[in-house]
């Protein structure tokens, strides 16, 4: 997985208080000023025909973006539905990221924990499932 796309998938399923309390360090510091406030959106979702390989347009989803800027550099943030919380995040996030200042290592290790919540979350998650699967050969002897 490309690292944009590590980042985007981390803090759009990363718990939204270990986010906003984050992101709430860093606008003490940074000062981000608001350009485009949160606010609901259609977004067309594009997909591939995986015969022909040609692009077409599945249909909408409910989007909410959210547009920042911090010391000249604009920050953006898109996620599904209606959170416009979490998109004022991932646009502070988005221009904390572009000024590759010395916050880079914190970011860093605040993704990497993140990303191990989710991982134990996942797993949590399949070992419930797994524990409903009916083994079916079971059932035939009996």
């Amino acid at each position: 997985m490309e690292q944009n796309q590590r980042t985007d998938y981390i803090l759009c399923e990363c718990p939204l208080d270990n986010l906003t309390r984050f992101v709430n360090d860093l606008s003490d510091r940074y000062q981000p000023s608001l350009l485009k406030a949160p606010r609901l959106c259609l977004t067309m979702i594009q997909a591939e025909d995986s015969v022909e390989y040609q692009p077409f347009y599945l249909g909408e989803a409910l989007t909410t973006t959210c547009e920042v800027a911090i010391n000249g550099k604009v920050g953006y943030g898109i996620c599904l539905g209606d959170e416009p919380e979490r998109a004022y995040c991932l646009a502070v996030m988005d221009a904390v990221m572009a000024l590759n200042d010395a916050q880079a290592p914190a970011i860093d290790a605040f993704l990497v924990e993140q990303e191990r919540l989710i991982q134990r979350r996942d797993e949590d998650e399949f070992s419930h499932i797994m524990q409903t699967k009916v083994d079916f050969k079971l059932m035939e002897q009996s």
